[in-house]
């Protein structure tokens, strides 16, 4: 059943097989109980050489156990995701996941701001680092269905120096990975840092949550080199 063409497949594939087969020889008695296996089940993967590349997938995974909606079992989301697991790997939430992990590895700080009186608070305390920084304020369970699809556009607001090359590598990034980028406005925090504010969405969001007209979303400079996609592997 699993496919060695298709990595994220051959994990979801064996998620399931593990839990039904733990569920099996002893029933969980709750959501709780079964995510909490699934979550230790990740922790042994993670070393086998057969999901070996994979730490975005894990990433999402964990993500999913923990915002997911504990009403809705979560071996049924893992099969959804398994029935359409030929396109898996183009799920929002896969992408949007695996975007994250690329701005951290190019060096961005990332802090999801749950609540909009931190937002303040925490620019201020990371004003003085010169390390660029992402603040993520819509909630993922907010964004993203159980299933992974956007439903609406991600705010952040970007930490800056003023003087840095590259300044639109995040923009650069979400474009690469196949959203839309809308930057909203950018203010001066001081002589030496700026806060710029992205709105991250797709084409397949509901008119009503995103619409941004075609001069509004951002593409790359007509001279700047072409960026080379990065894998989820």
């Amino acid at each position: 059943m699993s496919s060695a063409d298709n990595t994220v497949h051959n994990l979801l594939w064996c998620i399931l097989i593990a839990l039904r087969t733990a569920d099996q020889e002893k029933p969980f008695t709750s959501e709780i109980a079964r995510r909490r296996f699934i979550a230790n089940w990740l922790d042994t993967a993670r070393g086998n050489p057969s999901f070996r590349g994979m730490n975005a997938e894990f990433t999402t995974l964990r993500q999913l156990l923990e915002t997911s909606d504990k009403a809705v079992p979560v071996d049924s989301t893992l099969s959804v995701l398994l029935s359409h697991a030929t396109a898996v790997e183009q799920c929002d939430l896969f992408r949007f996941r695996s975007t994250l992990n690329i701005l951290m590895q190019k060096g961005w700080r990332l802090v999801i701001c749950r609540f909009p009186e931190n937002i303040t608070t925490e620019l201020m305390q990371r004003r003085q680092d010169r390390r660029k920084h992402a603040l993520q304020l819509t909630r993922m369970e907010n964004a993203f269905q159980p299933t992974g699809y956007m439903v609406l556009p991600v705010t952040f607001q970007l930490l800056l120096n003023r003087t840095a090359e590259n300044n639109d590598d995040a923009e650069l990034i979400f474009h690469t990975e196949g959203f839309q980028v809308v930057v909203a406005n950018e203010l001066e925090l001081d002589n030496r840092r700026l806060i710029r504010t992205l709105h991250i969405g797709t084409p397949s969001l509901p008119t009503g949550e995103w619409s941004p007209s075609m001069d509004r979303i951002w593409q790359p400079p007509r001279n700047s080199a072409p960026s080379k996609k990065e894998s989820y592997h």
